[in-house]
């Protein structure tokens, strides 16, 4: 999770699974995109997801408490 979606959040992602840390993980609504294009942060969560990252939400990491 973090900011810049399509820039830092994308580029540490993509390393971890390039450093042999097959089960990286994002948290997709930890997140936002800076968008300088209409669409980066999209196509970022694309490239993340087609390296091999899971997306998840923040709601499928905690346990209804009701």
């Amino acid at each position: 999770m973090g900011l810049a979606t399509d820039y830092c959040v994308k580029f540490t992602a993509l390393d971890s699974v390039q450093r042999a840390r097959p089960k990286t993980h994002l948290i997709e609504d930890g997140c936002r995109g800076v968008n300088l294009r209409a669409g980066d942060s999209e196509a970022a969560l694309k490239e993340m997801r087609a390296a091999g990252v899971k997306a998840v939400r923040s709601s499928d990491l905690v346990a209804e408490t009701r």
